[in-house]
């Protein structure tokens, strides 16, 4: 049971605080540089970088890696198993995952910023603007959290050629020591079905042999360091989109309690004037 003491005494309280906050508010007003800290949204900005840097890297090592597995492949086989024309399509893939990623991640900077400390005070003053706010910060956080869910299964996807470079790899590495160590050993081959990749039926040689072998290798070591670098970008973009969803959520709840704290102000404030017009 609330006693009319510890109102009292927590009305008291809630009006000393809110005079050294008026003075702090005041210090703060003078000071130019903490008022364009106060505006600056540092977690939307940190996670702004983290997922441009992780997109640029991705884009930039999935279309290199995936150019040199489709010349790879069609080497192999000495027949064109998997179209040319695929390379292009892929650069249109790129480029649009590029601009949608970049361009979502300027909005939501830009709705970071409006939600951020003294902005989100000027911005939504009114009922509309607040309503208009908590529509938009909910529109983007399902929007991230889908984007979340794909590229976290791109991130899966790509350990799948990662471990194909490293059993490749060692492959390579283990002929290469064995031809040096002994030149007169049998031929270096590489059966393609045991990888489990599809033959087609008009070749009848399953092996890659050879000359053929050691392009092959050459290739992998190649693409598969990009594969590596791009499974680092997804895990950077995942991480990006994490701290979005965090600081979507985070505005969201600003924006939803904003007016009962600036109601709450207004009534302390108002509290204070009345007890300094009765003393």
């Amino acid at each position: 049971m609330v006693h009319d003491n510890d109102v009292s005494r927590f009305a008291d309280r809630s009006r000393e605080l809110w005079s050294e906050r008026t003075v702090t508010e005041s210090q703060y007003k003078q000071n130019s540089f903490l008022k364009c800290c106060g505006r600056c949204p540092f977690a939307s900005f940190l996670a702004f970088l983290i997922t441009l840097t992780g997109t640029g890297i991705f884009c930039g090592c999935i279309y290199h890696a995936l150019k040199i597995t489709i010349e790879a492949v069609n080497n192999a086989y000495k027949l064109q198993y998997i179209e040319v024309d695929w390379i292009r399509v892929m650069r249109l893939v790129v480029i649009f995952v590029s601009a949608v990623m970049g361009g979502l991640c300027l909005i939501l900077l830009i709705v970071g910023s409006l939600a951020t400390g003294a902005t989100r005070h000027q911005v939504y003053t009114g009922f509309r603007s607040r309503l208009g706010g908590r529509i938009a910060t909910g529109f983007f956080s399902i929007v991230v959290y889908m984007l979340f869910i794909i590229w976290l299964i791109a991130t899966l996807a790509l350990v799948v050629p990662c471990i194909g470079y490293y059993i490749l790899g060692n492959r390579c590495t283990k002929e290469a020591r064995t031809v040096d160590t002994d030149p007169l050993s049998p031929t270096r081959c590489l059966w393609l079905g045991h990888y489990g990749l599809y033959v087609p039926k008009q070749r009848t040689d399953h092996s890659v042999c050879q000359e053929a072998f050691v392009e092959l290798c050459n290739q992998v070591t190649e693409a598969g360091p990009r594969y590596v670098a791009a499974l680092c970008g997804s895990l950077l973009v995942v991480l990006g989109l994490v701290h979005f969803l965090c600081c979507l959520v985070a505005n969201y709840a600003h924006i939803k309690d904003g007016i009962k704290l600036r109601d709450y102000e207004d009534a302390i404030k108002e509290e204070l004037e009345l007890s300094k017009l009765n003393h």
